[in-house]
Parts: C-alpha cells; structure tokens; sequence
C-alpha cells in the first residue's frame, strides 16, 4: 500500500513517531515534513503547503496536470496543519486522510496553567476540531487524550452564541480510536552503560523537553528540598530547549554544579541510549502527557519511574506497578525515600521493564498497519 505521511512539525516525539511508522511499517511510505519551528503558522499554512507539494509532485512525474494523489491510497497527517485546508485543496478524488493528534490545543495548558481561553487559543482549538471533522479517520496517542478532548467539546460550544455544532461530539467519537506511540529499545538496553551508574550516588534523569508543560520549576523545587535534608544524587538533566536557555535551567546549573553530570541535549542516539541505561530514577513533573515515549524509554533502559498520578501515566503503568505514582505534594517526600533505598532495591520490577519494551516499534507497528489498511479500504466518515 502507497501512503503519504505528512509531518508539518518535524522533531521531538512528531518525528519520532514519523520515522518509527516509515522505518518499521510493511507499507510504502512517503514521508513529506516541515521543521519543528512556528507551531501557529504551521497549523495556518501547512495543509496549504503539502496540498501544492502533492499537486506539484504528481505534475512533474506525470507531465501533465494529474495529481500524485491518484496514485496514493492513503494520507497521514499530524495535527499541526489545517486537515480541512489539505482536503479541499486536493479535491474529492483524494485518498482517505488518517488524523494522528499528538496532541491538541483546546486541552493544551498555557503558561500559568490556564486552557485555551483567548480568541486565538480558541481559534486554535477550532482548527483542531475542524480537522477531526475533514479527516476520515481520527486516531489519537492515549484514551486519556482521547477522553480529555472530548470531554472539553461541550464547554467549547458553550462558548458560542448561537449555531452550536449538533453531533459533533459523537461523530467524532464514532470516527476515532486509540493507537499508542512506539519507542527505540537497543539491542544494547540491558547491557551495562559505559556512565558507570555504580560510580557515585543514584543518577536521577530529567530526559523532556525544557519547557514549561513539563513543569520543570516543580522538579528543581523537590531536588532542593532533597539536598536539604541530606540525600545524595547526582542529575543529567537532558532533553530539547525550545531555542535559548530557560530561566529555570540556568538557575539549575549553577544551583547543582556539584550535582550535575550533564547538562543539555544530545544528538547522537547511541550516547543518549547509553544515559537511559546510567540512570536510576527518571522523574516526572508534567501537567501535560497525552503519553510520554521519554519515560517509557527510560523504564525500558532500566530507569525506575517517579510520575504524577494523573495524565496519562495511569494508563501506561499497569495498576500493580500504580505505587511509582505520587500525588501533587508528595514527591521531595517519595524522591527521598527512592534516594535513600539501596541499589537492589531502586531497581524497575522486571515485569515493568518488559512492559515498556513492549512498546518498541517492532512490537506496536503491526497495529499501526492495520489500522491504516483499514481506513484506506474503508467509506469516507
């Protein structure tokens, strides 16, 4: 089968997942992408953009005015874009279009913790509606995802002053389903790191993205209150800044210079593999995760987890491992205790760890295939 994936933000867990489905899928993918940059004017512009990409394509293969499209049995595309936009512009005789939403703007916390409730956010949070409406098929990266937006439609509609969308709520429901992220497990995930994780205190890991949906000043706070009262530890601190140094990791640094052991993003995925497999504890402090492919990974690579019970972090842990969850001001408390276990006893139940590596793409791929096999021969929604 000849699919098209089209990834208008092209980096971090978007183009993780892009190039797990293209590298380990059966089909034959294509994959079209734009730099992970101007999330607003991707979501504006880049259905126009791969609509006239697509349109060039087929004329310059063809030599004519006949569209690639024709010889496509499926779209994929990610949430930032306007779906509706792609599919007027390629026209009724376009293939079936499949909507991946990692995530989505009308349950995405702003700054401060607030939803989306400026005009811009909310036209945002229309853009996202519209284009579950215009695809065909709508799969989302978590049931928690899944429900949470549904469960925030009605409000939205509450908002407008008359001509409120009827059905919406369920036809998008009908027309949508769960498929979860893979994640890279090496070869190599049991093998002791070449950071000698044995070489001093317990290792914690901050492996996310440095911005504010990760709550860093949250997690900052509760390593100070652990150093406080004596704990020892030592931090990397990886993951991508979103352009410049964040306030709070700056403060960080010079905060834990005797604690930190890295500082910043790596590129090659062998060394950022082999910190996985150094670190003892990963945490997490998010007030937003429609998954979370970081902490699978770490437990995957041996890292016992430290997460929020809420989001979706729930649903990925089975219910017998629940006791690695925290409630909100519980963790310098639960992070103290971790610290201070010996090693034997910081050490992921084995059952966990198969559990994460079960997400490895070699396993989760086949359902991806499946699910686009079934779109691409099913009606239109």
């Amino acid at each position: 089968m000849r699919i098209r994936y089209l990834e208008s933000f092209y980096g971090g867990s978007h183009r993780d997942v892009a190039d797990g489905i293209v590298r380990h899928s059966r089909h034959q993918i294509e994959l079209l992408t734009m730099p992970a940059r101007y999330w607003r004017w991707r979501m504006r512009v880049a259905g126009i953009h791969f609509a006239r990409e697509i349109q060039a394509t087929g004329d310059r293969s063809a030599g004519s005015s006949s569209q690639a499209h024709h010889r496509t049995d499926l779209i994929v595309c990610t949430g930032l874009m306007s779906v509706a936009d792609l599919a007027a512009l390629l026209g009724a005789s376009r293939p079936p279009i499949l909507l991946y939403a990692h995530e989505t703007q009308l349950v995405y916390p702003r700054p401060g913790g607030r939803r989306a409730d400026r005009d811009a956010d909310l036209g945002f949070a229309f853009t996202d509606l519209a284009n579950m409406l215009a695809a065909d098929h709508v799969v989302f990266n978590s049931r928690t995802h899944r429900r949470a937006f549904l469960d925030s439609l009605p409000d939205l509609f509450r908002r407008m002053p008359e001509y409120r969308p009827a059905r919406v709520v369920d036809d998008i429901a009908h027309r949508s389903s769960v498929c979860y992220p893979g994640i890279r497990v090496s070869a190599s995930a049991t093998e002791p790191s070449a950071i000698q994780s044995s070489a001093g205190p317990p290792l914690i890991l901050w492996n996310h993205r440095w911005e504010y949906d990760k709550d860093p000043e949250s997690f900052f706070a509760a390593l100070r209150v652990a150093r406080e009262r004596g704990c020892a530890f030592r931090l990397a601190l990886l993951g991508e800044p979103p352009g410049g140094e964040p306030r709070e990791f700056a403060a960080a640094r010079a905060q834990f210079s005797s604690q930190l052991v890295h500082y910043g993003y790596v590129e090659r995925r062998e060394a950022y593999e082999a910190w996985l497999r150094a670190a003892d504890v990963v945490v997490s402090t998010a007030v937003q995760e429609n998954f979370g492919i970081s902490v699978v990974e770490a437990i995957a690579h041996g890292a016992v987890p430290l997460l929020p019970n809420r989001l979706s972090y729930p649903e990925i842990i089975p219910t017998e491992h629940h006791d690695c969850l925290y409630e909100d001001g519980e963790l310098p408390d639960r992070l103290c205790d971790l610290l201070g276990r010996p090693a034997e006893a910081r050490r992921p139940p084995a059952d966990l760890v198969a559990h994460a590596r079960s997400f490895a793409w070699e396993e989760r791929v086949g359902e991806f295939d499946a699910l686009f096999e079934q779109v691409a021969g099913g009606a239109r929604g």
